[in-house]
């Protein structure tokens, strides 16, 4: 009797216990799909964001050119035209993107960053999400920008504003690129007279010059920041890879 008690027990224990490794397998596996969807995302996304850092790098000599020649027309009050205007306007723009992938974003601002499995993976995603911060998203050259921006913006109609902006197709709209295909002869609706009093009224601010000079500064030392940004993404991307084809 008593052999034969112990013998239920046992196999009721070795039942119980079978379930729970089943269903502890279950969850395992399960994590381990959510893991694999992620890194996915990850992938498919870093992919995205390594074109569009390209796309910025091969724009950078083009916004350049826009900065130096802005320079120039608002240093002469001879230079009214609508291309004028046109260039002190896309000198106030930026090659620089500051978004990173939306499941990236989501690891850290969920915390989900744990499902990573592999703890040397994890530790590069997350010394690549410090990185990103300091140097991309808080890059101080970028706020050096703003008060050039903002003086020009503020005596330019936003409707026309937007007419500009269409002028560089759908792709400038997207990326806040300088218009990659934008040509002097764009016809944005503005007139020479209403250029020429806009830019006479931009001219008059004192603090429009030494803006845009502190911008043109500061452009020239982000863009070591955006190859290492380039680098750092593909090298993200390629340990992924990696991980999804075991390696």
């Amino acid at each position: 009797m008593f052999v034969r008690a112990a013998a239920e027990s046992a196999v009721i224990i070795l039942s119980v216990l079978v379930a729970l490794g089943v269903e502890s397998w279950r969850e395992d596996m399960a994590e381990r799909e959510r893991e694999l969807d992620y890194l996915s995302r990850l992938k498919t996304e870093f992919e995205v964001d390594a074109s569009r850092i390209e796309n910025a790098l091969g724009a950078r000599m083009m916004q350049q050119q826009h900065i130096d020649n802005a320079i120039e027309i608002l240093k002469s009050n001879d230079r009214n035209s609508d291309a004028d205007l046109l260039s002190v306007f896309l000198a106030s723009r930026s090659v620089w993107s500051r978004e990173i992938g939306a499941t990236f974003r989501e690891l850290f601002g969920t915390g989900q960053v744990q499902i990573v499995s592999d703890g040397d993976l994890r530790m590069d995603l997350i010394q690549f999400h410090t990185w990103l911060y300091v140097a991309i998203v808080d890059a101080p050259g970028l706020y050096d920008r703003m008060p050039y921006r903002d003086i020009v913006r503020g005596e330019i109609d936003p409707k026309l504003q937007e007419a500009i902006r269409k002028c560089g197709g759908e792709q400038a709209r997207i990326l806040n690129l300088p218009d990659m295909n934008m040509v002097a002869a764009c016809d944005f609706g503005a007139g020479e007279m209403a250029s020429a009093d806009i830019l006479r009224r931009i001219r008059a601010n004192p603090e429009t010059l030494p803006a845009l000079r502190r911008w043109a500064a500061a452009f020239t030392a982000l863009e070591s920041r955006l190859d290492e940004s380039h680098g750092r993404i593909t090298a993200m991307n390629r340990l992924i890879s990696e991980e999804l084809t075991g390696r």
